[in-house]
């Protein structure tokens, strides 16, 4: 039942893991643009979702404006910044640091370094067959999954989401044919940074709230991105259940001070046998 228990605790964080992957691997993988402020994407669709709570609108509309709003947001940086560097990856890689800084101190100076909590819509816990779990952390995951399929239909399925993976394998060979590279970019940042807003929410539902939070996603999302393999959703999916089960496990089982060192070490492990990651394509 421990097992058990553990092994349920650690897809549950996964699937929180997996929705920040997800936006990374959509602009890195398909777009090529390391987007170093992804994290601060995150850190402000919580702080966005914190206010709106406060302000008595509760956490479903909360989750619904973090997504709006992460979604402009990253259609302005992309507008103003990112399409201004595509020629140059290291251009957009330097930029997105830059952003980071910002982004940070204009959070600390507008909102305090002081942690904040919101209340979640589900407090509490219930127990199934001798099990205990949070009622929360099963909302987020049930969310989690929701935001997954939803991401992969749009992908699979519409128009746009089919321009969008024909760059991801030729940028030039998609605009030879017809394809609104610009136009089609733009959608990649605002699908990326609205999940990163709704990862943002379901973060702030679980954890406390600072403008230095941004560093344990940030980190994890690139994690997954290459562990699940550049540009595959399915991959930084898989990649996120798999971490969650590892710092799951290792924490409990192993020592809980590493708790972050467990996504390296299955990082390194996995890329031994499988380089470009559980789902990348050769290229």
């Amino acid at each position: 039942m421990d097992l058990i228990q553990t092994l349920l605790d650690g897809l549950m964080v996964g699937g929180l893991y997996a929705t920040v992957a997800i936006g990374v691997t959509l602009v890195s993988g398909i777009m090529g643009v390391l987007n170093f402020a992804h994290g601060q994407m995150v850190m402000l669709g919580a702080y966005t979702a914190f206010f709106v709570v406060s302000a008595g609108l509760g956490f479903w509309p909360a989750l619904l404006i973090g997504m709006v709003a992460m979604g402009v947001l990253g259609w302005v940086l992309e507008r103003v910044v990112f399409r201004h560097t595509l020629a140059d990856h290291m251009q957009g890689l330097t930029a997105s640091l830059g952003l980071i800084m910002v982004i940070e101190n204009l959070a600390a100076a507008a909102f305090t370094p002081d942690p904040r909590n919101f209340e979640p819509p589900l407090p509490g816990s219930f127990q199934i067959a001798g099990l205990t779990l949070s009622s929360q952390r099963v909302l987020v995951f049930v969310l989690v999954v929701a935001l997954v399929v939803a991401c992969y239909l749009f992908l699979q399925k519409t128009r746009i989401g089919k321009a969008i993976r024909a760059m991801g394998q030729n940028r030039t060979g998609a605009a030879l044919v017809g394809i609104q590279t610009t136009q089609v970019t733009a959608v990649v940042f605002v699908l990326g940074s609205a999940m990163a807003g709704a990862a943002g929410v379901l973060y702030g539902s679980l954890f406390a709230i600072t403008p230095y939070m941004a560093a344990a996603p940030l980190m994890k999302g690139f994690i997954l991105t290459v562990l699940g393999g550049l540009g595959s959703v399915p991959g930084a999916v898989l990649a996120g259940f798999l971490l969650g089960l590892a710092e799951s496990l290792g924490s409990r089982y192993l020592s809980a001070s590493f708790r972050d060192g467990y996504g390296f070490i299955l990082l390194i492990n996995a890329l031994l046998y499988f380089p470009r990651g559980l789902f990348g394509q050769r290229g």
